[in-house]
């Protein structure tokens, strides 16, 4: 008995140490970098419950840049179609299922991929030409958009029927699926007979909603949706854009933001844990967002020696891990922009931010 209340004892107070020094130094997550494919810039888009990330790879812009999967360390070039040169992956399943875009020898085409049968192409909805693949549940559903002379529409691909259009919201002509859960419930966005983009949630029972947009706003978007149904996104209006949380009982929510008038949600857990960027004084930031701690800057929860700058994240998994995109710098007072081409811009880097708890 009293060897057990030691070792509860020793514990507690490891915990508390662990706990005081994080606060201490204002680190809550170790930092991992991705590293690159052949070209020198990575963004990661997501992670899964294995720990394994998704994203591009190699050159900044066009051709060589690459799917890759990241596990363990180990970057895995997926290729691309057949006559391709380009290829970016967008998700991934807890069986380690990836779905992403190529170019073929005459279009971009979205694509399924798995270690047994690698790149499958998606084909598209008939009569189209082209389509991208950005969402994959636990039961290899994929969501997307295909695209032609009709105009753009959302699609839910599944093994044994193939592609399916969603339609489009009253009145619209464009449609686009971004994310599907393991209900299968889809979201994305939607053009409207006003012709402004609203954000959709779809099922197999009710079709397209409308998730309308927040107070004033004209636009939305929405990016993803866990498997209790809350949604995430991003809605925009006369002073600017800001990330939202949605909810079946309290409808779309202003998650706010950190110093400015931008914020984009691009990920959500199934704890409720959202991440994305908003803007700063330093420029754009990447930010984890909770109910019980709101919106906070990750750049004030990794160590502040790092030598990185988090100007965005983009996948959260269950587990708390994060996929962000950022810069290796030391002078963390001048704004990054990773895409500047004219100042020059370095390399892109992903990282995982893995909790130390």
């Amino acid at each position: 008995m009293k060897s057990k209340v030691l070792t509860r004892i020793v514990r507690w107070s490891s915990a508390l140490l662990l706990a005081t020094a994080s606060v201490l130094n204002a680190q809550t997550y170790i930092v991992v970098d991705l590293t690159a494919l052949l070209g020198g810039s990575t963004v990661a888009k997501k992670i899964n419950l294995n720990r394994q990330a998704v994203g591009h790879s190699g050159a900044l812009y066009g051709e060589h840049t690459r799917a890759f999967v990241w596990a363990s360390g180990n970057l895995q070039d997926l290729g691309t179609l057949p006559n391709g040169d380009y290829s970016s992956a967008f998700d991934i399943n807890k069986r380690g299922a990836v779905v992403g875009d190529s170019n073929t020898a005459t279009n971009i085409h979205g694509f399924i991929w798995d270690t047994a049968g690698g790149m499958q192409d998606l084909g598209t909805l008939p009569g189209d030409t082209g389509s991208r693949a950005f969402g994959i549940n636990d039961s290899d559903q994929v969501v997307g958009y295909s695209s032609g002379p009709h105009g753009v529409a959302a699609f839910i691909w599944k093994k044994n029927t193939g592609m399916t259009s969603l339609g489009v919201l009253p009145g619209g002509d464009t449609s686009e699926a971004i994310d599907i859960n393991n209900a299968g419930s889809v979201v994305g966005f939607s053009t409207t007979g006003s012709g402004d983009k609203h954000a959709f949630l779809w099922t197999s029972a009710n079709g397209l909603q409308d998730l309308g947009t927040l107070p004033a706003h004209l636009t939305s978007e929405a990016h993803k949706i866990n498997n209790s149904g809350n949604v995430i996104g991003s809605s925009t209006g006369p002073n600017g854009t800001h990330a939202f949380l949605w909810t079946a009982g309290g409808g779309m929510k202003n998650l706010g933001s950190l110093n400015g008038s931008f914020s984009n949600a691009l990920d959500v857990n199934d704890n409720g844990e959202v991440v994305g960027a908003s803007s700063t004084a330093q420029g754009g930031h990447a930010f984890r967002w909770s109910a019980s701690a709101g919106m906070e800057d990750l750049n004030t929860l990794i160590p502040s020696n790092s030598g990185v700058v988090l100007t965005l994240a983009t996948g959260i998994n269950n587990l708390g891990i994060i996929t962000a995109v950022g810069a290796v710098t030391t002078d963390h007072s001048q704004p990054i922009e990773l895409d500047d081409t004219h100042q020059h811009a370095g390399p892109i880097h992903a990282f995982l931010l893995i909790p130390l708890s």
